[in-house]
């Protein structure tokens, strides 16, 4: 029935011919249009909730506001963890759920549980931001617009362009990073003041009885309503200065007259530079799901379409652009994939002849173009990881077609019908290659369901895999069936010296595995010595485990680092000096460079608690500079050399990315704080006394000192004054005091209006010369409040109600990561550390173990579903487990592999190879166990079955080994031929990761189908020696021949 079914089909060429076509044409169309990115995008479940209550210590946030809303949190379902900082006037909590949670709209949940929680919060305070996070959101492009012109005419531009950015239907929003506020700054003039008698108690108090100045334009006091009409930008905001300050016997002394009113910028709170021109950062951020390639070319159209139209003198420029990293790591695995098709063409057309071989190459693409147009059609976006996907499937899906083939081509060669060979081959291998891609599918199966957020990116690769199996699984049965019997002109007859030189070959082999087939039980004691043996010397000359292969950096970062009270002109001088190293450095491309507001939320981005500045750095591309480590030590070096403050410059990879910019991660939490400090001393004094690791930090929230001032609450209720009269007075010869805000025609926001004292006056020192104004008269502030220096905690970090403290280190040069995790958990066990703190190993100890124990269990898995299809397939436990012991067996290759290479065991890459390996050997072992059951039913001698049976498959194995491993050759040695531009590069950023997986499957096939090809057919006849064997014993014993019950 089967047969008939496959004749009907092939039959209808055209209507197969038709429906391939559409595929085609199709895939053509969805790879075209698929979403192009560098990374998948994902749900992370993860909120972001920011709430603000001014005039409050960063100790007092954590009491009032994050410890009650930590409580309120952490009885929600599905809650993962909740991270939370605690700074002046600010709690910042960033709130992850399990990623399987099935609830909806996780920023309406928090938002609700805040109402909940509403009792037990300040009534003052406000919530400024909830916003539920998704990988698109940190995939941001920024555009850097600098140039010598001053700054409001800078700041006008960036809003022009943001207008026009904004446009761009890809394009959420755009924020303006290193904007000033602009402010209406009023600078009272002492002088004029000691001229009519006034101090700036008696000046403050009287602008604040008229309330306010509103956005209508009016100000109301006691006894009349004074009109402010702004008609223009620069000129009417000076009617400010009409105010009435003092009035005496007709006489009206105005703001104006004792004071200079100009529309400005507030101080500089955050200094960008940008190719060594004072700049603004426009961070654009994109929709989710969204071609990152299009969206990038649409800002550099409105970018190149506005050049020089807002202002000839403003420069924009482009920093970090990811797409040209993205076309060009894309492009390069692409050439990997098209590379690998050619040299399986090549080797096939060598093997089967021209027109077999170019049916098996064009099968090829075709799946390819069908998978993509399946994996379009699922939402999924074309990236890094789809393409290793591809990469990896390279050696899977030849398989199925070089089957077919070859046995089409033999049927010919035996003088069977070019149509009906197809048919044959077709209905002969339907079932071996349909177990086959099922076995394969249920190695990746398991794989599908990686846990935590690295696994949601990862999971990409064995869902290509999968998909790209099926979609080579109909191709194989139909499409290159009904191929194959159109461009096959005449039946393929195999020449006489091809005959001569396969039969001589034949001949060899035969020999060979007569003699394994004949001492089947020598040969199994020698492969599982040799299995052992290789384990064993494995285990002692490692070049120890990763969790992720370490890539290349194409571009760079620098963090500047340094303790204690720094002003923003301090720390621009730091920035700028930092500059004139970078810039001397002839591999740099173009940089952006910021500094840092210390009270920022330092948990999130894993940076140094002490940063004050960061610069973001482009290295000329790689085929015109050294390598990148090079450059990078060459500018750290001359970093070094600066003192005062810290300066340390690092890659930005895929790898510091995934697994956390240092090697060793210690994660102390407590609710006892001073504990906690304790802990972290200890433990980072342990690491300091080993030569094995190095930059040791601990994260520590970063203290200063800042001036308090003591309120006497007695004077201030006999004079009825209160605090807040009293902190704006302060603000005066600080920060300025607000006393208003307007809202110009032409904006959309109000503008603070500012109350300041000359520049010469604004001190700490000046504050206590200052008076207020009470209902007794003024009166001198130093009576109300006694001035303090406190030590200040700039921000308080805490996870899961807990606070927390950041041990980190990397590994010295010659040990392993893995040694030291080892080492230190044992050391943790045995510290007797108090019983009140809790330490773990996080980043990449935490995602190699997490990693390590699921891959375990997806292993076991696979195993379990490959055996249900197999004994499914077979009918027999001895042929099954001939099967799965070949999978034990690859492993061994790829040992061998990482001995010879002495490589490092990727938790992540080399598993995925061990597991795709694992599929090839497992489809060789059961076309091969199949064609001996087929040949045991008409022949009677098993010996002559096995011969036979390896006999007719050596063809096929050999293609598909052959063809495997030099289509991955390009890979493993880190090549990529650009077959259209004809060039060739060498250790591209990606290639990195595809390496060791591409050697884990070189190195484990290869020793997979020696084993195949000798041990399989060996332990095929180990049953029929036993039975052999029992016989001899028994009959030597005297005892009765029985026939033994071994399974055949």
């Amino acid at each position: 029935m089967l047969r008939n079914i496959l004749a009907s089909i092939l039959f209808r060429k055209k209507t197969i011919s038709t429906i391939l076509l559409m595929i085609v044409l199709l895939g053509v169309l969805s790879y075209v249009t698929f979403p192009k990115e560098e990374m998948p995008e994902i749900d992370l479940k993860t909120v972001a909730l920011i709430v603000e209550y001014k005039g409050m210590s960063s100790s007092e946030i954590e009491k009032l506001i994050t410890e009650p809303l930590e409580r309120k949190l952490m009885s929600l379902q599905d809650i993962d963890e909740i991270v939370s900082i605690s700074k002046d006037n600010i709690a910042s909590f960033m709130i992850a759920f399990e990623l399987n949670t099935k609830i909806q709209n996780l920023s309406k949940l928090i938002r609700n549980t805040i109402t909940d929680a509403s009792e037990e919060l300040p009534a003052e305070m406000e919530i400024i931001e909830v916003k539920e996070y998704d990988s698109s959101m940190f995939s941001n492009i920024y555009v850097g617009i600098y140039g010598d012109v001053p700054y409001d005419i800078l700041e006008k531009t960036a809003n022009a362009y943001k207008d026009q950015l904004e446009k761009i239907n890809n394009v959420t929003e755009v924020d303006i990073v290193g904007k000033r506020d602009e402010i209406i700054k009023v600078t009272l003039d002492p002088s004029l003041l000691s001229k009519y008698e006034l101090d700036v108690a008696d000046v403050y108090g009287a602008l604040r009885k008229y309330n306010n100045i509103v956005p209508a334009g009016t100000l109301v006091s006691d006894d009349a309503n004074y009109s402010i009409k702004i008609p223009g930008l620069y000129e009417n905001y000076r009617e400010i200065g009409e105010l009435p300050i003092k009035m005496d016997k007709g006489f009206i002394l105005k703001l104006d007259d004792i004071s200079e009113i100009k529309r400005t910028y507030d101080d500089k709170k955050n200094i960008v530079i940008v190719n060594g021109k004072t700049a603004l950062n426009m961070q654009i951020s994109r929709k989710a799901g969204t071609n990152i390639i299009d969206t990038y070319n649409s800002v550099k159209k409105v970018l190149r379409i506005n050049d020089g139209k807002f202002h000839p003198d403003i420069k924009t420029q482009i920093i970090d652009d990811e797409s040209e990293q993205v076309e060009q790591r894309i492009e390069s695995s692409e050439n990997t994939v098209i590379t690998a098709v050619i040299l399986v063409m090549i080797i096939v057309i060598a093997a089967l002849g021209i027109r077999s071989g170019t049916i098996v190459g064009l099968s090829i693409p075709t799946t390819y173009l069908f998978s993509i147009l399946i994996l379009d059609s699922m939402g999924l976006t074309y990236n890094l990881m789809t393409v290793f996907g591809l990469i990896l499937s390279v050696g899977l899906l030849v398989d199925g077609p070089i089957v077919i083939t070859e046995y089409a081509r033999s049927e010919q060669e035996r003088g069977v019908r070019r149509r009906d060979s197809y048919i044959n081959s077709s209905h002969t291998m339907f079932w071996p290659i349909v177990a086959s891609s099922l076995t394969t599918i249920a190695a990746f199966f398991p794989l599908l369901f990686w846990p935590d957020m690295l696994g949601q990116w990862l999971r990409v690769i064995p869902l290509t895999v999968i998909v790209v199996l099926s979609t080579s699984l109909v191709v194989s049965l139909i499409f290159l069936p009904a191929m194959g019997s159109m461009i096959e002109r005449k039946t393929a007859l195999m020449s006489d010296e091809n005959k001569r030189k396969e039969g001589y070959f034949l001949r060899v082999y035969e020999k060979s595995v007569s003699r394994a087939i004949r001492s089947p039980l020598i040969v199994l004691l020698l492969t599982i010595f040799t299995f052992l043996s290789v384990i064993f010397i494995y285990s002692q000359y490692n070049n120890g485990v990763i969790f992720f292969p370490n890539d290349k950096a194409t571009n760079a970062r620098v963090e500047v680092m340094a303790r204690g009270n720094f002003s923003p002109t301090e720390t621009a001088e730091y920035i700028k000096e930092v500059v004139e190293v970078v810039e001397s450095n002839p591999y740099i491309g173009n940089y952006v460079a910021n500094t840092i507001n210390r009270n920022r939320i330092w948990l999130f981005d894993q940076s140094p608690t002490d940063i004050v500045g960061r610069l973001w750095i482009d290295l000329i591309p790689e085929d015109e500079r050294p390598d990148s480590d090079l450059v990078l030590q060459d500018i750290q070096d001359e970093l070094s050399k600066i003192s005062g403050y810290e300066a340390r410059i690092s890659g930005n990879t895929y790898s510091s990315a995934i697994v956390g910019p240092k090697d060793i991660e210690i994660e102390i939490s407590s609710a006892n704080k001073f504990v906690l400090r304790q802990v972290a001393e200890i433990i980072k004094d342990k690491l300091t006394n080993s030569k094995e690791v190095k930059d040791i930090e601990i994260k520590y929230p970063i203290t200063g000192v800042e001036w308090e001032y003591k309120v006497d609450r007695k004077q201030t209720g006999k004079y009825n004054v209160s605090i807040q009269q009293i902190g704006s007075i302060i603000n005066l010869a600080t920060t300025g005091a607000k006393i208003g805000a307007l809202r110009p025609i032409n904006k959309n926001e109000e503008i603070d209006i500012k109350l300041f004292l000359p520049e010469d006056m604004r001190s700490l020192d000046e504050v206590e010369n200052l008076f207020i104004q009470t209902d007794s008269g003024s009166v001198p502030i130093s009576r109300f409040i006694e001035k303090e220096p406190n030590k200040k905690i700039f921000s308080i970090g805490r996870k899961d109600s807990s606070r927390i403290l950041m041990v980190d280190a990397n590994t010295a040069e010659g040990y392993k990561t893995a040694d030291q995790i080892r080492k230190i958990k044992y050391w943790l066990t045995q510290a007797n550390l108090p019983i009140d703190v809790k330490v773990n190993l996080i980043g990449e100890a935490e995602d190699s173990r997490s990693s390590q124990v699921f891959i375990l269990s997806a292993f076991a898995a696979a195993l379990l579903l490959m055996f249900i299809i197999l004994i499914s397939l077979f009918n027999n436990f001895y042929h099954t487990f001939l099967v799965l012991f070949s999978i034990v067996l690859s492993t061994t290759g790829v040992f061998v592999g990482l001995l010879v290479l002495q490589l490092p065991f990727s938790g992540v890459m080399t598993g995925l190879g061990i597991v795709a390996c694992t599929g090839i050997v497992v489809n060789n072992n059961i076309i091969l166990i199949d064609s001996y059951r087929k040949i045991k039913m008409n022949e009677s001698d098993r010996y002559v079955a096995i011969i036979a049976a390896a006999k007719s498959r050596i063809r096929p194995i050999f293609l598909t080994t052959i063809t495997t491993v030099f289509g991955l050759l390009p890979s493993a040695l880190q090549i990529s031929v650009d077959v259209f531009d004809r060039t060739i590069s060498y250790k591209s950023a990606e290639s990195y990761f595809v390496e060791p997986l591409a050697w884990a499957i070189v190195f484990g096939l290869s020793f997979a189908t020696i084993a195949t090809l000798f041990v399989t057919p060996a332990l095929l006849a180990l049953p029929n020696s036993l039975n052999v064997f029992f016989s001899r014993f028994k009959n030597y014993r005297g005892i009765p021949n029985i026939k033994s019950n071994l399974i055949n």
